[in-house]
């Protein structure tokens, strides 16, 4: 992984853990970012096929690892390729489980995920327990990671008739709305258990 401010690269574990205590580059020290450093490291693709090439198992020895990975947190492993299919709210994503997490709905061409996205479990509550804001018809959802904030507090508003601008809060920070959702469930959640929880509130 290869930071856009400087090009210094990195192996892309160590640097994601680095950005999540801090928006500095550990090399030279350049401020990446002061809220979203990780929309700030790119996966550089020619560095990649050096390192295969000099070093022997290693795409193997990656690959069994990127599996572990997955499967110890219950999440499918994506797969290569990006899709062309746009992301946006679908009005036919209410189907819930009796565990109260959504099931995954039928691929009709109207949903609001990548074939070969991971999905993130949300849960989405309105902010302080004295809050007059209506609550969602269905707090538990699954969604595509690459959803931005701003579209999932669309969908929110949508869902609950807020017609004022809405403001999302995970772990008592206010989100960035160009943010998706796993730079959130990175460098804000930190990669706790499912589900996320995050809050709306009406914007300041």
């Amino acid at each position: 992984a290869t930071v856009t401010e400087c090009l210094h690269s990195f192996c892309k574990s160590c640097i994601v853990k680095h950005l999540q205590t801090k928006q500095t580059c550990p090399q030279c020290s350049i401020l990446i970012h002061e809220t979203a450093p990780m929309q700030y490291v790119g996966y550089d693709l020619t560095l990649q096929s050096i390192i295969n090439k000099i070093v022997p198992g290693l795409v193997d020895r990656e690959s069994q690892c990127l599996n572990e990975f997955y499967a110890s947190r219950g999440l499918s492993v994506p797969q290569n390729g990006n899709s062309s299919r746009p992301i946006t709210p679908s009005t036919k994503t209410e189907s819930v489980s009796e565990e109260g997490v959504e099931d995954d709905p039928p691929d009709d061409g109207n949903t609001w995920f990548h074939p070969t996205d991971v999905r993130i479990s949300l849960c989405l509550e309105p902010a302080g327990k004295e809050t007059s804001l209506q609550e969602m018809p269905m707090k538990y959802i699954r969604c595509s990671m690459r959803l931005k904030v701003d579209h999932l507090a669309n969908f929110i508003k949508q869902k609950t008739k807020i017609l004022d601008d809405l403001q999302l809060i995970c772990n008592k920070k206010t989100l960035d709305g160009g943010l998706t959702l796993e730079n959130i469930w990175l460098e804000t959640w930190k990669a706790k258990e499912a589900p996320m929880r995050v809050y709306y509130n009406l914007k300041k």
